[in-house]
């Protein structure tokens, strides 16, 4: 991994958050558990970026325009959603201590979700996969000042994506921010993303102590994993009824096809609810 800040013409970035150019370590644990939706590791590793946005472009906590972060998502976030609220609430902060407006997130809004995990995926695969989806900008960023927020930046082939997304734009600056950016070797593995990902956590029930401590956000990504998960049925008995509703809500809203993506897993999110009703 990297830190780096090129500047283009009108692209800024990309912001690597974690330093680790210099020997030290990446934190795999911390990574691993934000992107399954744990509460304090995206605080933790949201801090880190907005430092480093603050940092290396400090116009976006100076500039009278404001700041605004699109993600892509269709109903159910995805764990870059979390990180760039975190950012944006840091951003904001240091805005207000200046008597400047506050930004906002800007949903990017995809026509469609697969079921497929797409850090697992081949190059190819990924491709091919992002030009079945439809992404359009939910609203207009002209005259803001632009930040494209995600976790890692592996081949950059979801970066294009949200920026093609955004040509149309007239924004008054671009700006990538990640919390780390893989050095080309390492991005050469198909697999890399994937790997981080799993580092820590290998199974859901692990996060059944964040859901019990109201420290957990439903992500996109850990909705398919749990889903497609043996441990569903356990880990859906520990953690609060709000949550097995909220998954259940979140994987109609994503549609049907996605939702036949998962006869198991949606039959098992069923038979939760009702057991419920039943109890009370």
């Amino acid at each position: 991994m990297n830190s780096t800040c090129v500047t283009t013409a009108r692209l800024i970035g990309p912001v690597d958050a974690v330093r680790t150019s210099d020997g030290a370590p990446f934190d795999t644990d911390t990574y691993s558990r934000m992107k399954h939706g744990d509460a304090d590791a995206i605080r933790a590793l949201g801090d880190l970026l907005a430092d480093a946005l603050i940092e290396q472009c400090p116009h976006l906590i100076t500039d009278d325009a404001v700041p605004t972060l699109p993600v892509a998502y269709l109903a159910v976030r995805p764990s870059c959603w979390f990180l760039a609220y975190a950012v944006l609430d840091r951003l904001n902060a240091e805005r207000a201590n200046r008597g400047l407006p506050g930004g906002r997130i800007v949903q990017v809004h995809k026509d469609s979700v697969t079921h497929t995990d797409y850090a697992a995926s081949t190059q190819a695969e990924r491709e091919a996969e992002l030009a079945r989806i439809g992404f359009v900008l939910a609203e207009p960023i002209d005259g803001t000042n632009c930040v494209v927020i995600d976790d890692v930046r592996v081949t950059g082939l979801a970066e294009r994506t949200v920026l093609t997304a955004l040509e149309a734009s007239e924004p008054k600056s671009l700006v990538t921010g990640y919390v780390a950016i893989c050095e080309p070797e390492l991005a050469a593995s198909p697999h890399v993303e994937s790997a981080l990902n799993h580092a820590s956590i290998t199974s859901i029930l692990q996060m059944v102590p964040a859901a019990q401590a109201g420290r957990f956000h439903l992500t996109i990504r850990f909705l398919k994993r749990a889903l497609a998960s043996p441990e569903l049925e356990p880990f859906l008995v520990q953690v609060p009824q709000a949550l097995v509703q909220e998954m259940y809500d979140g994987a109609v809203a994503t549609g049907e096809i996605f939702m036949a993506g998962y006869p198991e897993g949606m039959a098992t999110l069923r038979a939760a609810l009702e057991r419920e009703v039943v109890h009370v």
